[in-house]
Protein backbone atom coordinates (compact mmCIF):
# COMPACT_ATOMS: atom_id res chain seq x y z
CA UNK A 1 0.00 0.00 0.00
CA UNK A 2 1.68 3.49 -1.40
CA UNK A 3 0.69 7.12 0.20
CA UNK A 4 -1.02 9.06 -2.16
CA UNK A 5 0.55 12.91 -2.43
CA UNK A 6 -0.82 15.58 -4.83
CA UNK A 7 2.52 16.68 -4.91
CA UNK A 8 4.71 14.17 -6.17
CA UNK A 9 2.81 13.46 -9.28
CA UNK A 10 4.34 10.65 -11.68
CA UNK A 11 3.94 12.31 -14.88
CA UNK A 12 5.59 15.33 -13.86
CA UNK A 13 8.37 13.34 -12.69
CA UNK A 14 8.60 11.87 -16.08
CA UNK A 15 8.65 15.06 -17.48
CA UNK A 16 12.06 15.97 -15.62
CA UNK A 17 15.38 15.92 -17.65
CA UNK A 18 17.92 14.52 -16.36
CA UNK A 19 20.01 17.34 -15.08
CA UNK A 20 16.56 17.74 -13.09
CA UNK A 21 16.25 14.42 -11.87
CA UNK A 22 19.73 14.71 -10.40
CA UNK A 23 19.00 17.74 -8.47
CA UNK A 24 15.93 16.82 -7.27
CA UNK A 25 18.11 13.44 -5.79
CA UNK A 26 21.31 16.13 -4.69
CA UNK A 27 18.43 18.18 -3.00
CA UNK A 28 17.36 14.89 -1.23
CA UNK A 29 21.06 14.64 0.33
CA UNK A 30 21.08 17.90 1.52
CA UNK A 31 17.78 17.42 3.01
CA UNK A 32 19.05 14.13 4.86
CA UNK A 33 22.46 15.79 6.11
CA UNK A 34 20.48 18.79 7.87
CA UNK A 35 21.18 21.86 5.75
CA UNK A 36 20.10 24.88 7.12
CA UNK A 37 17.65 27.38 5.75
CA UNK A 38 18.85 28.29 2.18
CA UNK A 39 17.07 30.24 -0.90
CA UNK A 40 15.99 28.95 -3.76
CA UNK A 41 19.46 30.83 -5.17
CA UNK A 42 21.54 29.24 -2.57
CA UNK A 43 19.39 26.02 -3.41
CA UNK A 44 21.00 26.19 -6.70
CA UNK A 45 24.23 27.45 -6.14
CA UNK A 46 24.33 24.16 -3.82
CA UNK A 47 22.70 21.73 -6.55
CA UNK A 48 24.59 23.20 -9.34
CA UNK A 49 21.96 23.85 -11.23
CA UNK A 50 20.19 26.77 -12.54
CA UNK A 51 17.32 29.06 -11.27
CA UNK A 52 15.83 28.51 -14.19
CA UNK A 53 16.12 24.27 -13.68
CA UNK A 54 14.63 24.56 -10.14
CA UNK A 55 11.47 26.55 -11.14
CA UNK A 56 11.03 23.78 -14.04
CA UNK A 57 10.62 21.47 -11.10
CA UNK A 58 8.48 23.33 -8.59
CA UNK A 59 7.07 27.06 -8.54
CA UNK A 60 7.66 27.83 -4.92
CA UNK A 61 10.37 26.75 -2.96
CA UNK A 62 7.72 25.10 -0.59
CA UNK A 63 6.73 22.88 -3.25
CA UNK A 64 10.36 22.23 -4.68
CA UNK A 65 11.24 20.72 -0.66
CA UNK A 66 7.94 18.68 0.03
CA UNK A 67 8.84 17.52 -3.34
CA UNK A 68 12.02 15.76 -2.37
CA UNK A 69 10.81 14.90 0.89
CA UNK A 70 8.14 12.77 -0.79
CA UNK A 71 10.56 11.05 -2.91
CA UNK A 72 12.57 9.94 -0.18
CA UNK A 73 9.77 8.81 1.47
CA UNK A 74 8.79 7.22 -1.22
CA UNK A 75 12.30 5.37 -1.65
CA UNK A 76 12.19 4.21 2.07
CA UNK A 77 8.40 2.81 1.40
CA UNK A 78 9.67 0.83 -1.84
CA UNK A 79 12.25 -0.76 0.07
CA UNK A 80 10.27 -1.68 2.54
CA UNK A 81 7.16 -2.54 0.89
CA UNK A 82 9.46 -5.41 -0.88
CA UNK A 83 9.81 -6.93 2.91
CA UNK A 84 6.13 -6.43 3.48
CA UNK A 85 5.03 -8.33 0.76
CA UNK A 86 7.16 -11.62 1.44
CA UNK A 87 5.70 -12.48 4.82
CA UNK A 88 1.50 -13.60 4.90
CA UNK A 89 1.52 -13.08 8.28
CA UNK A 90 -0.32 -9.43 9.42
CA UNK A 91 1.73 -8.99 12.97
CA UNK A 92 5.06 -9.23 11.02
CA UNK A 93 3.91 -6.68 8.28
CA UNK A 94 3.04 -4.63 11.34
CA UNK A 95 6.44 -4.94 12.50
CA UNK A 96 8.24 -4.01 9.07
CA UNK A 97 5.68 -0.90 8.73
CA UNK A 98 6.72 0.08 12.08
CA UNK A 99 10.61 -0.30 10.97
CA UNK A 100 9.37 1.90 7.76
CA UNK A 101 7.09 4.69 9.84
CA UNK A 102 10.39 5.52 12.12
CA UNK A 103 13.19 5.23 9.04
CA UNK A 104 10.47 8.28 7.48
CA UNK A 105 9.72 9.79 10.53
CA UNK A 106 13.70 10.83 10.76
CA UNK A 107 13.54 12.34 7.31
CA UNK A 108 10.47 14.53 8.24
CA UNK A 109 11.74 15.32 11.86
CA UNK A 110 14.85 16.64 10.31
CA UNK A 111 13.24 18.28 7.39
CA UNK A 112 10.93 20.34 10.18
CA UNK A 113 13.81 20.73 11.84
CA UNK A 114 15.81 22.46 9.07
CA UNK A 115 13.00 23.86 6.96
CA UNK A 116 10.84 25.27 10.27
CA UNK A 117 8.83 27.97 7.92
CA UNK A 118 8.02 25.18 4.79
CA UNK A 119 4.65 25.86 4.78
CA UNK A 120 2.50 22.50 4.31
CA UNK A 121 5.18 20.52 6.23
CA UNK A 122 2.69 19.91 8.96
CA UNK A 123 -0.19 19.07 7.46
CA UNK A 124 1.94 16.89 5.02
CA UNK A 125 3.59 14.67 8.21
CA UNK A 126 -0.27 14.75 9.42
CA UNK A 127 -0.97 13.51 6.27
CA UNK A 128 1.52 10.56 6.25
CA UNK A 129 0.43 9.53 9.71
CA UNK A 130 -3.33 9.13 8.96
CA UNK A 131 -2.24 7.01 5.78
CA UNK A 132 -0.57 4.72 8.19
CA UNK A 133 -3.09 4.52 11.15
CA UNK A 134 -5.52 3.21 8.22
CA UNK A 135 -3.02 1.05 6.93
CA UNK A 136 -2.47 -0.63 10.67
CA UNK A 137 -5.73 -1.16 11.15
CA UNK A 138 -6.69 -2.67 8.33
CA UNK A 139 -3.60 -5.18 9.52
CA UNK A 140 -4.50 -5.24 12.64
CA UNK A 141 -8.07 -6.79 10.86
CA UNK A 142 -6.35 -9.32 9.10
CA UNK A 143 -4.85 -10.12 12.09
CA UNK A 144 -7.76 -11.04 14.03
CA UNK A 145 -9.00 -12.27 11.35
CA UNK A 146 -6.81 -15.16 11.07
CA UNK A 147 -6.73 -16.05 15.02
CA UNK A 148 -3.20 -13.86 15.81
CA UNK A 149 -4.11 -11.60 17.94
CA UNK A 150 -7.41 -11.15 20.30
CA UNK A 151 -10.32 -8.71 19.22
CA UNK A 152 -9.63 -5.37 19.80
CA UNK A 153 -10.86 -1.95 18.98
CA UNK A 154 -8.46 -1.93 15.95
CA UNK A 155 -9.33 2.23 15.35
CA UNK A 156 -7.74 2.91 18.57
CA UNK A 157 -5.06 0.90 18.75
CA UNK A 158 -3.76 1.99 15.72
CA UNK A 159 -3.99 5.30 16.56
CA UNK A 160 -1.80 4.41 19.52
CA UNK A 161 0.82 2.15 17.70
CA UNK A 162 0.79 5.27 14.89
CA UNK A 163 2.07 7.66 17.15
CA UNK A 164 4.01 5.57 19.03
CA UNK A 165 7.53 6.45 17.63
CA UNK A 166 6.32 10.15 17.49
CA UNK A 167 5.38 10.49 21.34
CA UNK A 168 8.50 8.74 22.58
CA UNK A 169 10.66 10.56 19.97
CA UNK A 170 9.54 13.66 21.59
CA UNK A 171 10.30 12.93 25.09
CA UNK A 172 13.56 11.23 24.28
CA UNK A 173 14.92 14.24 22.18
CA UNK A 174 14.50 16.43 25.04
CA UNK A 175 16.33 13.78 27.82
CA UNK A 176 18.51 12.44 24.98
CA UNK A 177 18.90 14.68 22.25
CA UNK A 178 18.38 11.86 19.77
CA UNK A 179 16.02 9.75 18.49
CA UNK A 180 14.65 6.85 20.72
CA UNK A 181 16.90 3.59 19.30
CA UNK A 182 14.96 1.43 16.70
CA UNK A 183 15.42 -2.00 18.86
CA UNK A 184 13.57 0.01 21.88
CA UNK A 185 10.67 0.85 19.73
CA UNK A 186 10.99 -2.95 18.30
CA UNK A 187 10.75 -4.33 22.21
CA UNK A 188 7.60 -2.26 22.93
CA UNK A 189 5.31 -3.09 19.89
CA UNK A 190 6.85 -6.98 21.11
CA UNK A 191 5.48 -6.06 24.63
CA UNK A 192 1.74 -5.19 23.23
CA UNK A 193 1.16 -7.90 21.14
CA UNK A 194 2.14 -10.32 23.39
CA UNK A 195 -0.16 -9.00 25.66
CA UNK A 196 -2.85 -9.11 22.40
CA UNK A 197 -1.96 -12.84 21.29
CA UNK A 198 -4.37 -15.58 21.24
CA UNK A 199 -3.39 -18.51 24.09
CA UNK A 200 -4.28 -21.68 23.64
Amino acid sequence: MRIHNPLFIKSKERSLSNRQKKALADLEGLIKSGTPQLTMSEIATNLNVSLRDLYEIASTKEELILLAVESLLMKIGADKEKAINLTDSPIAKIYLLMEQIEMQREILLVSQKTFKRINGLKDFMDSYENYYIEVIKKYLEKAIISNEIVSIDTSAMAIILSGLSRDLDKKYLKKEDKMIPSNALHKIIEVIFKGLKITE
